[in-house]
C-alpha cells in the first residue's frame, strides 16, 4: 500500500532503519569525540546552542538533528559533518563522482 508522497510501507521502513543507523552513528561520534575533547555535556550543549536533553537525545543516537545542527557540532568539535555520520572503521566516502574509465 502506498502512502500520500508513493513510497511504499517497505520503502518508509527502509528509510527509518537507515534515518536510525545514521542517528546512531551520529551519536557514537559525536560521544567519542566530545569524550576525546573533555568537554563536558553541559559545555558542549552551550557551545552547539542546544538543550542538553537535545544533546542527550543526539549521543544516545534517538534524534534526528537537521543539517544546521550537524554543521554545529562538527565545527564545535573540530571536525567535518562527513566523519561525524561515517563509522571509524569505514572508508570516507568520496565527495565527487568517479568518471567512467571511457570518460577518461
Amino acid at each position: 500500500m502506498a502512502n500520500n508522497v508513493g513510497q511504499t510501507a517497505s520503502s518508509q521502513h527502509a528509510a527509518l532503519d537507515n534515518r536510525s543507523e545514521t542517528s546512531v552513528i551520529l551519536g557514537r561520534n559525536v560521544t567519542r569525540l566530545r569524550k576525546q575533547a573533555k568537554i563536558t555535556k553541559q559545555k558542549f550543549a552551550l557551545m552547539v546552542g542546544v538543550g542538553r536533553p537535545f544533546l542527550n537525545r543526539i549521543e544516545n543516537g534517538t534524534a534526528d538533528p537537521r543539517l544546521s545542527v550537524i554543521l554545529r557540532l562538527a565545527d564545535a568539535l573540530e571536525t567535518t559533518p562527513q566523519e561525524l555520520l561515517t563509522n571509524p572503521g569505514e572508508p570516507p566516502t568520496q565527495s565527487m563522482p568517479k568518471r567512467h574509465t571511457r570518460l577518461g
